[in-house]
């Protein structure tokens, strides 16, 4: 029996254990919050802050791991990277091209180099005034939108360039230029550097500004756009010379353009593989998992099915104390798989959520229209958090 671990323990990896544990693996769970469910499920729990890269290592090192699986974070991905490099772990790229992909810093540099469709960006705040406002200020490895912000003036800058830089591990922070245009994912699994199975997807912010929270499949997009992305998918896989596996990119398109936002070859979280198994009936989390398992990738995949379905991460925009979520919405499945009980304490986005629904539509064009308008079909009943008096003193 292999023995493989798995770097993440968050609810969002349960698609990636269930897929390890029915190939009969021997599946360890690594992550510091006990109380997170992959830790309940996998056959061991190990208590380690896997940013603790060292102590991680040593404790791999020990056990003698056949396989190392990241999960759905860019902080796992990046520490495994570093240390499968080291022991000669499958499934990873480089870890100098782990950090050229998963450092916006970095990318901008590359991407400049191989004339990308970017947008304009800096990382010296001393050469903010050559960009055209408004621009995005975000740290250049923080996820989830966490200290990223749009900034309208010169006047702003220095306010949320601190801001930034307090949400990033290594202090560093880049602006851009902001790009109209609608907000896309673009999952591709690569063999050889060549796409065997792709998916597009509508993302929105509606809550929390720069935090996806409601998505589906695309239907209207551009092909004119979907080609380019392919072609430059590919092409990027040759540039950097990238194992098989998944390439996650973000984007912004008015359907005629685009711009590349983000690029990861981690698995995107907020249980986004089950929007595409949903849809589709294709295993993303299973071909996830494949590379770092010693797997190999199939030729090529055919989509067994189409369903129509919108998948809506529940979240708040001020801290409260969470009481139940419900919709009125007259579907044919929906699914709440809840994260909070009632009477927890819940953070406003992009801290925290209080489920994930996955909802079905009769067709695309319903589907379409009401994506982007789930927050306003999904109540949530809360309380405000008492305010409690202080002990009085003698």
């Amino acid at each position: 029996m292999k023995n493989t671990l798995l770097c993440d323990a968050n609810f969002c990896v349960l698609p990636i254990v269930q897929s390890i544990m029915s190939k009969k693996h021997r599946l360890s769970v690594v992550g510091s919050l006990l109380s997170d469910p992959a830790h309940q499920i996998a056959d061991f729990s190990i208590p380690i802050n896997y940013s603790d890269v060292e102590t991680l290592s040593s404790h791999i090192l020990e056990n003698k791991y056949n396989f190392l699986v990241p999960g759905c974070n860019d902080r796992s991905y990046l520490t495994l990277s570093e240390i499968a490099e080291k022991l000669g772990y499958p499934g990873f790229d480089k870890y100098d091209t782990t950090l050229t992909i998963h450092h916006k810093d970095k990318f901008r540099s590359y991407a400049e180099s191989k004339h990308y469709p970017i947008p304009k960006a800096t990382d010296t705040i001393s050469n903010i005034e050559n960009l055209k406002f408004p621009i995005i200020i975000k740290p250049v490895d923080s996820f989830s939108g966490k200290g990223t912000n749009k900034v309208e003036t010169v006047a702003q800058v220095h306010k949320y360039w601190e801001e930034a830089k307090m949400f990033s591990q290594t202090g560093k922070v880049i602006a851009e230029e902001f790009v109209d245009g609608k907000l896309y994912s673009h999952s591709a699994f690569i063999k050889n550097k060549k796409i065997i199975i792709d998916f597009f997807v509508n993302e929105y912010c509606t809550v929390y500004p720069y935090q996806v929270n409601s998505s589906n499949i695309a239907s209207k997009l551009n092909q004119k756009i979907q080609d380019e992305l392919r072609e430059w998918t590919e092409q990027f896989a040759e540039d950097l010379d990238l194992v098989d596996g998944l390439i996650h990119t973000q984007f912004i398109s008015d359907n005629q353009t685009f711009s590349l936002i983000e690029i990861a070859r981690r698995c995107p979280g907020d249980l986004y593989s089950q929007l595409i198994e949903k849809s589709t009936g294709i295993n993303y989390a299973e071909l996830y998992a494949m590379p770092f398992i010693g797997e190999e990738l199939p030729d090529s995949i055919e989509m067994p099915c189409q369903k129509f379905i919108s998948r809506h991460t529940v979240s708040v925009n001020k801290d409260c104390i969470f009481i139940s979520s419900d919709t009125n919405l007259q579907s044919k499945n929906i699914q709440n798989i809840q994260l909070k009980y009632s009477g927890q304490q819940m953070k406003a986005a992009p801290y925290d959520k209080a489920g994930i629904y996955f909802i079905e539509h009769n067709d695309a064009q319903e589907m379409e229209a009401l994506t982007e308008e789930l927050k306003y079909h999904i109540t949530v009943d809360t309380l405000e958090i008492p305010k409690k008096e202080k002990n009085a003193t003698s």
